[in-house]
């Protein structure tokens, strides 16, 4: 017993000794990128700095704790599978991969479903803390560093024009038909890509049936505008498909805008989802005035 106390006593000299020669310091942007693959190539996201004095050398693991303001833990370093660091004397700076390494975090619940289906997790405030521990026994080394930052709600785009249910005539539409949207919310560091898709509605689907069955008509990707000119074709509005064009009744159209990064990524607003989709809005094209006998005979001649 009194060997085992001596070993004990001996071994938390060593640690007392050991963090006394160690301070840190840890900051993180109070606004970071929700995406967390972003924060890795940033260097303006996370900075943990070891300083290490009287030419003390030792081998280390970080390990990093994500929770909420009410103390609910959303994840930590699986520190079984952490990367061993070596310390040496000076300054010994980490970055965000360093101190978060998406492939030994172990996330939990909601937040593990949403990091999984986004790279995100869902919009909150968090908080940060940051602690070198032994590569054995994962003991404490130096004090536990923790910083608070917001994960802001992405809004994705939301249609403007046209709106639900909106009626436009034939002249309008063989003319020009403008789609107008919303931007992404807040600004992203790189461009977005909008993605603008029009499905037809055939006489015997809801519209929902089509956006999800149907091939587009218009599918267009355009960077830094939100509005989108289309100048269908007349056969494109006339759409021979299963409609009842034999009728005067409205043609009936569905459309939706798809946001995505640079490399064709959607973008997210932490839903499991996760596909970047406005919710889509139902518009309708009258029937010419002389009725859709005439539209049929003007589409057979540009065929």
């Amino acid at each position: 017993m009194k060997k085992k106390t001596i070993i004990l006593s001996a071994f938390l000299i060593s640690a007392i000794t050991t963090m006394a020669q160690i301070t840190t310091s840890l900051f993180v942007n109070p606004a970071p990128p929700s995406s967390l693959y972003e924060w890795g190539s940033r260097k303006d996201v996370l900075t943990y700095v070891v300083v290490v004095q009287g030419g003390l050398q030792a081998q280390v693991k970080i390990k990093a704790e994500l929770k909420l303001a009410d103390g609910t833990i959303a994840g930590t370093t699986n520190l079984s599978t952490a990367k061993t660091y070596p310390l040496r004397d000076g300054n010994n700076l980490f970055g965000a991969t360093d101190v978060l390494p998406l492939e030994a975090m172990l996330f939990n619940g909601k937040y593990k479903k949403a990091y999984e289906a986004t790279g995100k997790l869902p919009a909150d405030n968090y908080q940060l803390c940051v602690t070198l521990v032994r590569p054995v026994d994962f003991t404490p080394i130096g004090e536990t560093r923790c910083r608070s930052f917001n994960l802001a709600s992405l809004q994705l785009p939301i249609p403007v024009m046209p709106l639900q249910d909106a009626i436009l005539t034939s002249e309008q539409a063989r003319t020009a038909i403008i789609f107008r949207w919303t931007p992404v919310v807040p600004k992203p560091s790189a461009p977005v890509q909008y993605r603008v898709q029009v499905f037809p509605v055939l006489h015997d689907q809801t519209p929902m049936q089509a956006f999800r069955s149907n091939p587009p008509l218009l599918d267009k990707a355009v960077t830094g505008t939100t509005q989108y000119i289309w100048q269908p074709q007349l056969s494109t509005l006339a759409y021979s498909t299963e409609a009842d064009s034999s009728s005067n009744k409205n043609l009936t159209f569905i459309w939706t805008i798809q946001a995505t990064d640079g490399a064709g990524n959607p973008l997210s607003d932490g839903n499991i989802n996760g596909d970047g989709r406005a919710e889509p809005m139902v518009f309708h094209i009258a029937p010419p005035v002389n009725g859709s006998k005439k539209l049929k005979e003007e589409v057979k001649k540009l065929n």
